[in-house]
């Protein structure tokens, strides 16, 4: 995605907000899907695949149903993980998810390429103990917003996969040449979603998230965060073949009180 220079001038680094976040409880985690799910009154149902694809997006190719079904767990073992799809009601492209905490590598970036440098440097052994991690998907950026709806900072990142975990077996610390990057868990929160297909210019981002605003406003059930989104790419990482993004917002259930 291209920025305007002027928005990004002096912007060196973002800190990413610390999250304080163990891995939650199972029943925090069902709690948020029944507040969501009631105050929707919409049936939930998994979101399903629209294809399958290997870590540089290529399809997955077998010749019998077994090996399709290896393929699979395969790839849901990489998938950030995600327990339950709600639709909106009214706009069946708009999902809220319940993410499960995760942890991700993430560093602060100006470019593109910049970020992805330093992401893929860690993942392939350049940290301490030389840790390899899988290559998943999708990337994700983090945009942060002033109260004028003006970019602030941009943060990278990617899921370091279901081996990682902070208590027991902790992400590798970094090296001089990877420094800027922190591990923290994110996810135990529920999203707005949106698919964009195509480039991720910053006015195609934009109307989707003007877009998932307006519609999460609609259900008078969610509070949007204005600090921030997100947008996630799948697929090849350098391509001229358009891409699949999501582009998603925070949300969190109303309670009584806040709905008055």
């Amino acid at each position: 995605m291209t920025f305007s220079a002027s928005r990004e001038r002096g912007i060196r680094r973002l800190a990413f907000p610390h999250n304080k976040m163990s891995p939650s409880p199972l029943s925090s985690n069902l709690h948020l899907l029944r507040v969501a799910s009631s105050s929707l009154a919409s049936s939930s149902r998994r979101r399903r695949r629209k294809s399958r694809l290997t870590f540089d997006g290529s399809k997955v190719k077998s010749s019998n149903k077994e090996e399709d079904d290896v393929n699979d767990d395969i790839l849901d073992a990489y998938k950030i993980p995600s327990t339950t799809v709600v639709t909106l009601p009214g706009n069946d492209e708009i999902e809220i998810r319940l993410l499960d905490p995760y942890t991700i590598a993430i560093t602060p970036y100006e470019n593109r390429e910049e970020g992805l440098s330093r992401l893929l440097m860690y993942i392939e052994g350049e940290n301490e103990s030389k840790e390899r991690y899988p290559p998943t998907q999708p990337l994700t950026m983090r945009y942060a917003l002033d109260s004028d709806g003006e970019i602030l900072g941009k943060t990278m990142e990617l899921y370091l996969g279901p081996r990682v975990n902070p208590e027991t077996n902790p992400a590798a610390k970094t090296t001089e040449n990877t420094k800027t990057i922190s591990a923290k868990v994110a996810g135990g929160e529920l999203i707005a979603v949106m698919p964009l297909v195509g480039m991720a210019t910053e006015d195609a981002v934009r109307r989707c998230r003007d877009i998932i605003a307006e519609e999460v406003e609609k259900t008078k059930a969610f509070e949007l965060d204005g600090a921030g989104f997100r947008v996630s790419t799948f697929g090849p990482m350098y391509s001229l073949r358009p891409r699949d993004n999501e582009v998603s917002v925070k949300v969190t259930p109303k309670t009584k009180e806040s709905s008055k």
